[in-house]
C-alpha cells in the first residue's frame, strides 16, 4: 500500500512538473477589421523588430511568444496574407515555446520581411 501511495505521488508530481513546463497559450488581441489587422501589424512588428534586434533571453522570449498570437490573428484578417507569411510567422511562434533563438531570428527576420511587403 505504501508503495502504492509513493508511486501515485510520484507520478503527480511528474505531471505537475510536465505541466509547469510548457508555454503559456494567450489569446492575442481580437481584430475586427482589415483596416485593424494593418494597423496592428504595424504596431507589433515594431515591437518584434525591436526584440529581435536585441539580445534573445527568456523574457524576450516569452513577449515574442505573446505577441506572434496577436500577429497571427491579424494576419487571418488580411485576404492578401500569404501562407507563407502565416508559415513562417509559426516557425517565430513554435520557436518561442522552445527558446530556439535562432529559429527565432531566422524566422523572425524573414517574417518581417515578408509582413514589410505586405504592408506595401
Amino acid at each position: 500500500m505504501k508503495s502504492l501511495l509513493i508511486a501515485t505521488l510520484l507520478a503527480t508530481l511528474s505531471l505537475t512538473a510536465q505541466a509547469s513546463e510548457r508555454p503559456a497559450h494567450f489569446k492575442g488581441a481580437e481584430i475586427s477589421s482589415a483596416q485593424q489587422a494593418l494597423s496592428v501589424l504595424q504596431e507589433q512588428n515594431s515591437k518584434l523588430a525591436a526584440l529581435l534586434a536585441g539580445e534573445l533571453n527568456p523574457t524576450s522570449m516569452t513577449e515574442i511568444h505573446q505577441l506572434t498570437y496577436t500577429l497571427e490573428n491579424a494576419l487571418a484578417k488580411l485576404p492578401a496574407a500569404s501562407d507563407e507569411i502565416k508559415e513562417v510567422l509559426e516557425e517565430v511562434h513554435l520557436g518561442s515555446e522552445t527558446m530556439d533563438y535562432q529559429r527565432v531570428k531566422d524566422n523572425g527576420a524573414y517574417y518581417l520581411q515578408l509582413a514589410k511587403a505586405l504592408l506595401k
